[in-house]
Formats: structure tokens, C-alpha cells, sequence
């Protein structure tokens, strides 16, 4: 029950969880794009005569500077060329943008091609739909998309004929900038204009010249005369499609390129510890250059190293680092001090053992917080593992070697740290594990990644696994086949040879079905008509039948809501799918794991959905094996797809909980086996109960949530159980319902223990507790 989900979602893995300082580590991000007059903020854009372009990217951005758009009126023209299923338009009233999908303040006005919709929504570092209006979107063609803002309304054209009029009742946004976004589409935009007060100001859109393109997560410097060129070349790439070149030409003092970790927020230095690194270089001609940890603005040189390369190809640089001064901005350099050139490939950093859990590549002070969290069960997938390039083959050997990949939420992503680095992190931690796995891998993959884990050393594959520095197998024994999948024909025809030839490497294997097509119903069973939905289990019969015949034990992945504490409310049909399972196949040995608990927000409100969540899921006993609450981590201001559920935080110098994390922690610290029978009788359903006992007898814990946002004053009948001592461990989480913890106050909203006398009615057989309003609470008696 208390498990989490690992997933690199919002960078919690290649910027959480592995100890990689660097962003950009193989220099594939394209070159930011210089726009006159706009901070650019992700995508592929390109200017040409006036016309700016955009490829379809996932959540790219440009902002005007210096606009304030409040009462006024905007527009631009806009031609599509591809019916591609996406949306691409106007950002407006625009506030606090950065990199990421969802990374800004602001009303969002977009094109869909292919749906013929015009789509308006709210960003609050989040998403908020609003609505989708049936209109022509043509296609080579200029449309003119317009805007017109008074107050709190919006008035919205295109090509001079009204689609929407919307006033904003529930969170009308200040005035901010404009800009333009793509979610999946390609476009081009031309006379982007904006009025207000009766003037129009043209904003254009043409491109600026530098010293040349820097991949887009390193920063180019130069100082003193010295005067360099960069360029992002294609020949010879050490991987991907291109690697970073620097040219020292001419002048006195340095250039450089520099690197401040994920979103640029600086990395954490510590005086007098040790910091490894891996450079990747070639150059043509022999070249001096150094690595450097540095001040943020280069004035400082905390530690420096000189390193020698010879012309030729691809070589390998390792180096140490000894930072001389404590600084939570500190930033990498690679730089030359005369004139030459050098190509680069790859960069890594990481702390030494210092800052290593058990010499993993794992930040220690993340893993010590999960341990101290109580976590018991953690799973390694989501939809990053339906991304095409997702392959286990892919995440083994030394990690400078591997291919980056074109990840499900991230275009550039690492496989830096993968299935395999997860694996010895939950066996070092104590942690069961469940990798996920895409259901594109071939049935000899999977064969083969079996072997891998846990066959024999004189294996192939076992002995590919000793060379990798684990000698001894892993002895896992849970494997998930694809994520929110529609278990469908489709599904049966890749799930059947896969779990066969997993089984078939190793019978003691428990296969985990990603189920989408049940997940949906509970989220939402009802079609668009108000009609309960029917869907057919023919799928899982055959899944079940399969695992029959082959002696097997196969488990169901369901994902349920917590957002709000009521959300949970009977699990959305849970109970009833276990019972169909066993009604269309009663000699199948299954279960129902729940292996992401998901909600749009980490506060409060939805750590007692959590609490509600696990209680319920208890009182099915054995039937719910595995319960896992996502997101397990979240860098701090990390919210690129509206998943802001994080149980536990961090940024480059700390980690702390949120109010979900302490929920898990509360259940851990506080297990007992054997679940009760318990009768609520409560008017307003206000309390959700769970109430278990230890092996002995001789102890009970009640886990009650209180959803009301009022006290409630409660009996408490013990029956069999009743306490022998006077006095009670009570542990209360609570407080309002969006609180949340922040860096500079980490501890705002955290569980209190107290010691409580027993305060008994005037049969002495019933224990009177209130219960404080949106609260959790776990009594235990003996």
C-alpha cells in the first residue's frame, strides 16, 4: 500500500532522482532561437522575409518583450499546411513563461487542422480547457486569427467571423504579453499586430544574428578581447545528430560554453568535496582547453582542471573536480584559453561518493528521503515508456555511451539512467520493483532482458550482466507489459508472445497488464450522451485463459484519481471489475494493482484523497497487492504537463515533502497485516475508516479520514479489540486543503505524534475522539 511511481515526467529522473548535474549532457537540444523582440521559450522556429515558422513541438513558445496586453485587441496571420491532429495559435495576457509545455500564465487561442476546432484554455502553470468550437481551419492558406480583451471577456474571429465570446467568471487573468505556441502542428505566422488605446503596433517577427548557434541548454561566453565562434555540426556526431563545436579565433582571455543544470537554476557546489566528470572531445589540430566549476556569472573559479587532447577522433576525458566554495548557482564550463578548436560530444558531472547513495549514479539525499518515506514498492514507467526509442537494450552498458532518445515527454531525453539503474537502486534501497516496459519490444527482447536480470552467469546474457559489474542475478519477479494501454485486440495480439516468452525464460515471472480501457471507464463511464458505457472484458478472458494455461499468476494495472478527497469514493468500480475477472474465468489466479494514484496537485486536499484512496484499497485484503502514488519526485517550479502531484520535492541543494508524501509515510510507519471488519455509521459520510490489527492481536490501528470541513465527534466501539492501556498513539495530518510546502518553510503542513489519554463514555466500552476537520488520523491502541 505504500508504494510510488517513478517517471520521467517532469524531469524525475535526467534532473531528479539521477545524479547527472548537467542538462544538454549530449548537446542535441537545438540552438535557442534569437527572435527580435521575443524571449523564446522551447521549439523549432526558423525566420524567413518576415515569416516566422514553427515544426510541430510539444509545447514550444516565443513571448514579445515589453508588451502588457490588457484591455486591447491582437492578431496575426496564420497558414497550416499539414491536417495534423495538434492545436497551434495565440498565447495572451502572458505572465511568468519559461521553458515547457505548461509553463506559463495565459489564455491560450489555437487551430486544430484536424479536428476543425478552435480551441481556447487557461494556463495557470497548468491546463485548464475551456472550450472547442467547431470552425474552418483551412489548409495553405493565410487565415487572420483575432482577439479582442475587455475586462474579463474575450471576443475571438477568425478570418473576420466570431467563434467565440467568453467572459471569464472564474479566474480572469491580469494583463500580460502575447506570444505564439504549437502543440503538434506545423505553421507559419506573418503581421502580428497588437492595439490598444486606438494605436497598433507591429510586432515583427525577424530573426538576430550572433556568434554563432550554442545547443539550447549550454550558454556561450566570452571575456576580455578574446572572440570566438561557435556552431552545431552534423559531421561526425559522437551521437545523435549533431555535437557542439567552439572556435577560440582571436584576442586575449577565454571562450566557453557553459551549464547550469536543469531550467538553468544552477548547481549546488559544496566547499572541499570532490566532483567526477566524463568529457567527450575530437579536434583536428592539437588544443588546450579546461573544465571549471565557476560563479554563475564566471567572476569566480571554484575548481579548475586542464586537459590535453591530441587530433584524431573521438576521445575520452575523465577529470575531478574540487569545488573551494559553497554556491547554490554555481555553474560548468568547458572553455579554451588560446586560439584553436575543439568538437564536443558528451559532458557529464556528478557529486563523488559524498553525494552518492551506495555509489549508485542516485543523489543520496533523494534516496534517503524515499527510505525515510516508507515507500515498500516503487514502479519505473508511465508513458514514457510508449515513446518509440524506449528500449531496454538501449539503457545497459557504460551510460556515456548510450543513445539519447526522443522521449514521450521530453523531445530530448537521456538513457542515462534506465531500467536497469532503477533495478539496482530498489535492491540497494529494499524496495520491490516493477519496471514497465513498451509493448514494441520484441518477444526475444524479452526473453533476453530476462535472462539478463536473472540468469545465470554462464548465460549470455547473465554474462553480459557480470560485465556490466552485477555478477549475481537480480531475482526480479514482476514485469509490466505498456501503460493505460486499451486492452483490446490490438493489445492481445503483442501481450500473448511477449508474456509467453517471458514465462518461458522464467516461470516464476508475474506479467502486469497496463490497462487503460478499464482505467477509462472509471475515470469516466459515461459516454458523451450520458450513457453508461459497456465495455467488453473478451480481452482480458483471453489474458486470463493464457495464464491459466501457461500456471501463472497475472496482475491488472488500474489507475485512479485523487485529486479531491472524495474522489475515490468506491474506487470508481474497482470491486466490480475483480468480480467480472472472477465471473469470466474462475480458475484464473489474479489481482488488481493500482500502480498510480494521480491528481493535478500536491497539497492537502490531495494527500486525504490518497488516505481515502489506500483505505479503500486496503479493505479489498489480497485482492489489491500493489498500490503505487505518482509522481514519486518533482523538481521545484517543474510542471510542464499539468501532472503537479509530486510527493517529494527538490532543487539542486535539498529535497522536502509534500503533504502526500507523509500520507504514504503515515501508512508505512504504521502497518499492521490483518484488516477488521468496521461499521461506520457517520450522516454525512464525513469519515472514511480502515481499522487493522497485528498477528498477535495485541495491537490496532484505526486510519480514518475526515473529508468534512468541520470536527466530528465520534464513538468508537473497539468490540474484541477493546484497549488495555489508558492511553493512545495518535498521528494527525491536517490543515486547509491547497496547502502546501515550500523551500523556505518545509515543514508547514507535516504529521504531529501525541500521546492521547483515552477518553472513555459512561459504559466505559466506547472511546469518544474528535476528529479535526480535513484531516487524516491514525490511532493505535493496544
Amino acid at each position: 500500500m505504500t508504494g510510488a511511481c517513478l517517471e520521467d515526467v517532469n524531469h524525475e529522473v535526467y534532473g531528479g532522482i539521477y545524479s547527472q548535474m548537467l542538462y544538454g549532457e549530449c548537446f542535441q537540444e537545438p540552438a535557442p532561437f534569437a527572435l527580435k523582440g521575443f524571449d523564446w521559450h522551447g521549439g523549432e522556429w526558423a525566420c524567413a522575409a518576415g515569416t516566422l515558422s514553427v515544426t510541430a513541438d510539444l509545447g514550444g513558445k516565443v513571448v514579445a518583450k515589453g508588451v502588457q496586453l490588457g484591455d486591447g485587441e491582437v492578431g496575426l496571420d496564420m497558414r497550416l499546411t499539414r491536417k495534423q491532429d495538434g492545436f497551434v495559435g495565440l498565447i495572451i495576457k502572458v505572465r511568468e513563461a519559461a521553458r515547457g509545455a505548461d509553463a506559463f500564465i495565459g489564455y491560450e487561442i489555437a487551430l486544430n487542422p484536424a479536428k476543425q476546432v478552435l480551441r481556447l484554455g487557461r494556463h495557470r502553470h497548468n491546463w485548464e480547457h475551456i472550450s472547442d468550437t467547431p470552425c474552418t481551419v483551412a489548409l495553405d492558406q493565410w487565415m487572420h486569427l483575432n482577439v479582442t480583451c475587455k475586462d474579463a471577456s474575450l471576443d475571438i474571429s477568425l478570418d473576420g467571423r466570431r467563434v467565440v465570446q467568453f467572459d471569464d467568471t472564474e479566474h480572469p487573468l491580469e494583463a500580460g504579453s502575447v506570444g505564439l505556441r504549437t502543440w503538434g502542428v506545423d505553421a507559419q505566422f506573418r503581421n502580428f499586430t497588437i492595439c490598444q488605446g486606438g494605436q497598433t503596433t507591429s510586432l515583427p517577427l525577424n530573426s538576430k544574428k550572433g556568434a554563432g548557434p550554442v545547443s539550447g541548454m549550454w550558454e556561450p561566453f566570452q571575456n576580455s578581447s578574446a572572440r570566438g565562434v561557435y556552431d552545431l555540426c552534423a559531421d561526425d556526431p559522437f551521437q545523435g545528430r549533431q555535437s557542439q563545436r567552439l572556435t577560440f579565433v582571436e584576442g586575449q582571455g577565454e571562450i566557453g560554453i557553459a551549464n547550469q543544470g536543469l531550467n538553468r537554476w544552477g548547481l549546488c557546489t559544496r566547499a572541499g568535496k570532490s566532483y567526477e566528470g566524463i568529457l567527450w572531445a575530437r579536434c583536428e589540430q592539437p588544443v588546450a582547453m579546461a573544465v571549471a566549476l565557476e560563479s554563475a556569472d564566471g567572476g569566480e573559479v571554484y575548481g579548475q582542471k586542464s586537459l590535453s587532447l591530441k587530433p584524431g577522433p573521438w576521445q575520452r576525458l575523465e577529470f575531478e573536480l574540487i569545488a573551494n566554495k559553497s554556491d547554490k548557482r554555481a555553474r560548468f564550463v568547458v572553455k579554451l584559453m588560446r586560439p584553436g578548436s575543439v568538437v564536443l560530444g558528451y559532458a557529464f558531472l556528478q557529486p563523488g561518493p559524498w553525494g552518492r547513495f551506495q555509489g549508485l549514479p542516485v543523489r543520496k539525499d533523494v534516496a534517503d528521503a524515499l527510505i525515510d518515506q516508507g515507500l515498500t514498492v516503487l514502479r519505473y514507467g508511465g508513458l514514457m515508456a510508449n515513446a518509440d526509442a524506449y528500449h531496454w537494450k538501449d539503457m545497459i552498458g557504460p551510460r556515456d555511451l548510450r543513445p539519447p532518445y526522443r522521449g514521450f515527454w521530453f523531445r530530448h531525453s537521456s538513457h542515462g539512467w534506465g531500467i536497469i539503474d532503477f533495478i539496482d537502486f530498489c535492491r540497494a534501497a529494499g524496495f520491490l520493483c516493477i519496471p514497465d516496459f513498451n509493448m514494441e519490444e520484441t518477444p526475444q527482447d524479452m526473453a533476453d532482458f530476462v535472462e539478463y536480470v536473472n540468469g545465470p552467469i554462464n548465460s549470455r546474457w547473465g554474462r553480459r550482466r557480470a560485465q556490466d559489474g552485477h555478477p549475481e542475478p537480480y531475482h526480479l519477479r514482476y514485469i509490466q507489459l505498456g501503460n493505460e494501454e486499451a486492452v483490446d485486440e490490438a493489445y492481445w495480439l503483442r501481450f500473448k508472445p511477449l508474456a509467453e516468452a517471458i514465462w518461458q525464460a522464467d516461470p516464476n515471472m508475474t506479467v502486469i497488464v497496463g490497462d487503460f480501457a478499464y482505467s477509462r471507464a472509471i475515470e469516466d463511464p459515461y459516454d458523451f450522451k450520458g450513457a453508461p458505457r459497456i465495455r467488453s472484458l473478451s480481452t482480458h478472458k483471453k489474458i486470463l485463459d493464457l495464464a491459466v494455461q501457461h500456471g501463472r499468476e497475472v496482475w491488472f494495472d488500474v489507475h485512479v484519481g485523487t485529486d479531491k478527497p472524495r474522489d475515490p469514493d468506491g474506487l470508481g468500480g474497482i470491486p466490480s471489475f475483480i468480480e467480472s475477472l472472477q465471473r469470466i474465468n474462475p480458475a484464473a489466479r489474479f489481482k488488481v494493482a493500482v500502480l498510480e494514484l494521480n491528481a493535478g496537485n500536491h497539497g492537502l486536499g490531495r494527500a486525504l484523497s490518497n488516505a481515502h484512496a489506500i483505505n479503500e484499497l486496503e479493505r479489498l485484503g489480497d485482492h489489491v497487492p500493489a498500490v503505487c502514488s505518482a509522481n514519486c519526485l518533482q523538481p521545484y517550479k517543474q510542471n510542464e504537463n499539468g501532472w503537479d502531484q509530486g510527493l517529494l520535492f527538490l532543487d539542486p541543494s535539498q529535497v522536502w515533502a509534500q503533504p502526500p508524501y507523509y500520507v504514504t509515510q503515515m501508512v508505512s510507519r504504521h502497518y499492521q497485516p490483518l484488516c477488521l471488519e468496521t461499521v461506520v455509521e457517520c450522516p454525512d459520510g464525513a469519515l472514511d475508516v480502515t481499522a487493522k490489527r497485528s498477528e498477535d492481536g495485541r495491537t490496532t490501528t484505526l486510519s480514518v479520514v475526515n473529508v468534512a470541513s468541520h470536527p466530528v465527534k465520534t464513538r468508537i466501539r473497539f468490540g474484541t479489540f477493546a484497549p488495555r492501556k489508558d492511553t493512545a498513539i495518535v498521528v494527525r495530518l491536517t490543515g486547509g486543503l491547497n496547502e502546501i510546502n515550500h523551500p523556505e518553510n518545509p515543514r508547514r503542513v507535516i504529521p504531529a505524534e501525541t500521546i492521547w489519554p483515552l477518553v472513555r463514555d459512561e459504559s466505559h466500552e466506547t472511546i469518544v475522539y474528535t476528529f479535526p476537520e480535513h484531516s487524516f488520523t491514525i490511532l493505535k491502541v493496544e
